[in-house]
């Protein structure tokens, strides 16, 4: 026999104990490294991934180590696989290899230290062929320590539900351990009811439905916190046959836990009386201010401003303070009590910058930039009209805008919404809209208003966004003016000039320094309709989502 032939038998018995077989790379590389490490017999299962723990930063989940993972997603752009002490400072990361569903991705990795020992962070971001993908991912370390030992692991990352009732839990994950032995390895089955929506600390109802193919659940915590169960009633669980002779009996569990500030997941554990286990894990979101040095994401914002147009025909008119607004927020974010933005995050776009090509490509291409767990902030002062043409198309009007052609030289409000929507990535998106509508373009010179009467375009922008985690509050209501003067703030918008105090710290009714959307709306529809003496009051979307933190005040 040849001795290549050899070689590659020895490391197929390597690889064979593994859970989830190697895939074809990890035994090119595998079979690359084998006459340097000399390997004449194979490590168990067991010891070879003991270093390994993998991390999916994105979805608040670290430290798996299971063969099989549930996730609810797969537009993740990070992952982390973390080599840990003692093995940490033997191993040879010059000859460490990740492979991701067959895929090299040392390219795209960065190895760094850690209190633990090793962090190799994979960007599937930077090359299009190593992001995940709906179904089963593979995720593979290869690895040998200084005494040419070898180690390897292999993680596989599933996506779909967790449960038929989990409608709550989109980043949820869900770890399976089977038995190594007896007639019975499969695990639980986990349904979610409650938590709907994101897991933050406080008090958190926790309900749902466990069951398992013996027909008993040994037992079930919450958080290490055992629970009780009952037998599911036909109003609550479910009967399930399993293949046609055995019956699987649901179990209802209920409890409310009081998560802790510096928790980072809730974990549900169900085990079976074989010792099969099933832990979900939901990822809880911290209190963190968004327009705040505090938020750990990535702020990007679009920061528009438009006093000056350049075709006054039609009754299109200039306005006063609309830029100075713009650079007034966009010095606010970049102070630390605004957030502390970096300058290159914010796009500041007045006057004659202001073009619809460029306010289009701000929007399509700097704001898709950000990822899920990083927030979008986008800033909008000027004038806002329907085309005079067909009035049921509503626009912003940019510097470049002629009135006569609004088709083609305005930007449409249905294509910045489908542009949040679809393009945007990110779950937390802030929208400040201080522009007006008029149902007729007269030429009417109005000096303290931004625009004339009818102000429809703010109730259809304040229909922008149904999603979770998204806020939008619009300067005025239907049929009302937003007005500017030079006694607000030495020459601003009365919405900017409010919406800016209350970011500051007046907004934060309860005193406990963390100021909501809710809060902010409230401070700032009070404040701009005593100052206008009810003439122009803002408006939020209806079910806007008030507890969404927006800033953090330092106190006075």
């Amino acid at each position: 026999m040849r001795q290549s032939t050899i070689v590659l038998f020895i490391l197929l018995l390597l690889l064979l104990p593994s859970l989830i077989p190697a895939s074809p790379a990890a035994l090119r590389v595998a079979a690359a490294l084998a006459p340097e490490t000399g390997i004449l017999k194979a490590a168990s299962d067991e010891v070879s991934r003991q270093p390994f723990a993998l991390d999916l930063p994105e979805l608040g989940v670290n430290g798996i180590t299971a063969t099989e993972t549930v996730i609810q997603r797969f537009d993740i752009q990070t992952l982390r696989l973390r080599v840990l002490n003692p093995y940490a400072n033997l191993i040879d990361y010059g000859k460490t290899y990740i492979l991701i569903n067959g895929e090299a991705a040392k390219i795209a990795s960065t190895t760094t230290a850690s209190t633990e020992g090793q962090v190799i962070t994979c960007n599937l971001a930077s090359r299009p062929y190593l992001r995940l993908h709906a179904g089963k991912n593979v995720v593979e370390i290869i690895a040998t320590d200084r005494n040419r030992k070898p180690y390897y692991a292999s993680f596989v990352l599933r996506t779909g539900k967790i449960g038929a009732k989990d409608s709550a839990a989109q980043n949820a994950v869900m770890e399976t351990v089977s038995v190594a032995s007896g007639n019975d390895k499969e695990p639980p089955v986990i349904y979610l009811e409650e938590p709907k929506g994101v897991i933050q600390a406080g008090k958190v109802r926790v309900v749902g439905v466990v069951m398992d193919n013996s027909g008993v659940v040994e037992s079930l915590t919450i958080n290490g916190a055992p629970v009780m169960l009952s037998a599911a009633t036909q109003g609550r669980g479910m009967e399930m046959a399993s293949g046609g002779s055995t019956t699987e009996k649901s179990f209802v569990f209920e409890r409310a836990i009081n998560v802790a500030p510096t928790s980072s997941v809730l974990i549900i554990e169900a085990k079976d009386r074989a010792g099969n286990v099933t832990r979900v894990a939901l990822p809880v979101r911290k209190r963190e201010a968004a327009v705040s040095a505090q938020f750990s994401g990535r702020k990007l914002a679009v920061i528009i401003g438009i006093s000056d147009y350049r075709f006054n025909d039609g009754g299109l008119t200039d306005l006063s303070y609309c830029d100075a607004d713009a650079r007034a927020f966009r010095d606010f974010l970049q102070a630390r009590n605004g957030g502390g933005f970096a300058a290159n995050d914010i796009l500041l776009l007045e006057n004659q910058s202001a073009t619809l090509d460029a306010v289009r490509s701000a929007l399509r291409s700097f704001l898709s930039k950000a990822g899920a767990n990083d927030l979008v902030l986008l800033f909008l002062a000027g004038h806002g009209s329907p085309d005079p043409y067909a009035p049921q198309n509503l626009y912003f009007l940019m510097h470049d805008t002629k009135v006569a052609n609004m088709e083609t030289t305005a930007l449409p409000m249905t294509e910045l919404q489908n542009i949040l929507n679809e393009r945007v990535k990110a779950e937390r998106v802030v929208v400040f809209v201080d522009t007006c509508h008029s149902a007729g373009l007269s030429g009417r010179q109005m000096t303290s208003a931004r625009g004339l009467e009818n102000n429809l375009i703010n109730l259809y922008a304040a229909r922008l966004f149904k999603e979770t985690g998204r806020a939008i509050l619009t300067s005025s209501d239907v049929s009302e003016a937003s007005q500017e003067s030079k006694r607000w703030g030495d020459g601003h918008g009365i919405f900017t000039f409010a919406l800016l105090e209350g970011l500051k710290g007046e907004a934060d009714f309860n005193h406990d320094r963390f100021i909501t959307a809710g809060e902010l709306f409230s401070y700032v529809r009070n404040r701009v309709s005593v100052e206008t003496g009810f003439k122009q009051n803002p408006t939020a979307l209806p079910g806007l989502a008030k507890d969404l933190t927006l800033a953090y005040s330092a106190g006075k």
